[in-house]
């Protein structure tokens, strides 16, 4: 849980002795023993919000939601501007399909990335994406009946309404074009070849691109050059990681496109 945090541990306090036992605990998996660790040093210095916050993890990992988000509410309290806790608490909240609660708390985590270093960034910014597309498709679930609804009671009131058949056909007309459009929104559309990676095929969230001008997913490219060899996918042209340069631009377009489109995000169409 440290490393995460970006802490290094400090033997001056018994809480701290105790959190470095914990710490030993997690990394071979003695999750229940880590968990008591965490709980010792929570009694001998409560005002620390790293313990609450290395137990919250201990709990995920148990698939504890309820201790998790109860520890990590209080390492909030305790510390606004921690990372981790929004991280675990959106997280947490998100399984349990609470979006509205949850969503804010991803975002939050990533905007205070900003001011710091954090190993774990993009783990946020997946989390916050996968959340999100899970927030549509349970909403979508709502639209389609609502939308199934409609189709079925407009043809009635349309009849009651429009006795006339000069006028009558026009408007059937115009009402079954609105709900045709209105279905094709609900269904998702090929991502833009654009916004996918050249080896993964994957929308791109860390687009980096070669002086060949191809544009490659960052943690692909990385593992292409390191497993297959030194030079670019398509182009095999040599090629170093740092001869590849981050295209921002396309990052930010990609960005705006998930905004839109919530299921694009591991979409695959």
């Amino acid at each position: 849980p440290d490393a995460a945090l970006g802490r290094r541990p400090s033997m001056s306090t018994p809480a701290e002795r105790v959190k470095a036992s914990g710490n030993e605990y997690f990394k071979k998996g003695k999750i229940d023993a880590a968990i008591e660790a965490y709980s010792e040093c929570i009694a001998l210095d409560p005002t620390n919000a790293v313990y609450r916050t290395n137990r919250a993890l201990c709990h995920r990992n148990k698939g504890d939601s309820l201790a998790v988000i109860a520890d990590c509410n209080e390492a909030i309290r305790l510390d606004g501007l921690a990372v981790k806790p929004h991280y675990l608490l959106g997280s947490a909240l998100v399984e349990q399909r609470r979006y509205a609660e949850g969503l804010p708390l991803l975002r939050r985590a990533l905007d205070l990335c900003k001011e710091r270093t954090v190993s774990y960034k993009d783990d946020i910014l997946r989390a916050l994406l996968l959340a999100r597309k899970r927030e549509w498709e349970a909403e979508k679930v709502e639209r389609d009946g609502a939308l199934s609804l409609t189709e079925r009671l407009v043809p009635e009131l349309l009849e009651h309404h429009y006795h006339d058949p000069s006028t009558g056909a026009g408007v059937d007309a115009c009402v079954a074009e609105a709900l045709a459009l209105l279905r094709r929104r609900e269904v998702p559309a090929a991502v833009p070849d654009r916004y996918c990676c050249q080896i993964s095929m994957e929308v791109m969230l860390d687009p980096m691109t070669t002086p060949s001008g191809i544009t490659y997913e960052r943690a692909s490219l990385r593992e292409h050059l390191q497993k297959v060899g030194a030079f670019d996918p398509v182009t095999r042209a040599p090629l170093r990681l740092e001869q590849a340069v981050p295209n921002i631009a396309l990052r930010e377009t990609i960005r705006e496109y998930l905004d839109e489109h919530p299921w694009a995000y591991e979409s695959n169409l």
